[in-house]
């Protein structure tokens, strides 16, 4: 298993047609970028600097001349889409729900008793361990929501 500390690669930039596959590539652990309005010259330079591959679903950008580390989605669904790529990401149990579905930044591990008044009382009583988004406040903690997820990513990157 990797060390936490070392970000998953590669880090992705995606269209925000495909915030969806961006949500899913974070419960992965992946670094994976979405911008809004924002010019393909400027999305390109981006994906440029921060050395991340531009996910598109657009055959005219794929086609594009510059050189830029590129991958054509053609599917419609996260599913399909996921199972597209996995030939090029993993599932690593070490990584799996450690960046913030919405924020894309690191979670971090946070005391039960700091969040009492934060999250539900059910909840409190029936999870030990919470991570926290830094960013934007969101906690998080494996209920079946976690489950669900871990069993689709499962299902995808684990069948025979």
């Amino acid at each position: 298993m990797e060390n936490l500390n070392k970000p998953l690669s590669p880090k992705f930039l995606l269209e925000d047609n495909l915030i969806k596959l961006a949500r899913w590539l974070r419960l992965l652990g992946y670094d994976a970028a979405v911008y809004r309005s924002t010019s393909l010259s400027s999305l390109i330079a981006l994906a440029k600097k921060e050395k991340r591959v531009f996910l598109t679903r657009s055959k005219r950008i794929f086609k594009l001349k510059q050189k830029f580390p590129r991958y054509l989605i053609k599917n419609t669904s996260y599913k399909n889409q996921l199972n597209e790529l996995k030939d090029y990401i993993k599932y690593d149990e070490g990584h799996l729900f450690s960046r913030c579905m919405n924020c894309n930044v690191s979670l971090h591990d946070i005391e039960k008793k700091k969040i009492k008044d934060l999250i539900p009382e059910a909840v409190f009583e029936t999870f030990e361990n919470y991570k926290i988004c830094r960013r934007c406040g969101r906690i998080f903690w494996q209920g079946s929501h976690y489950h669900k997820m871990k069993l689709i990513l499962q299902k995808i990157f684990l069948k025979q």
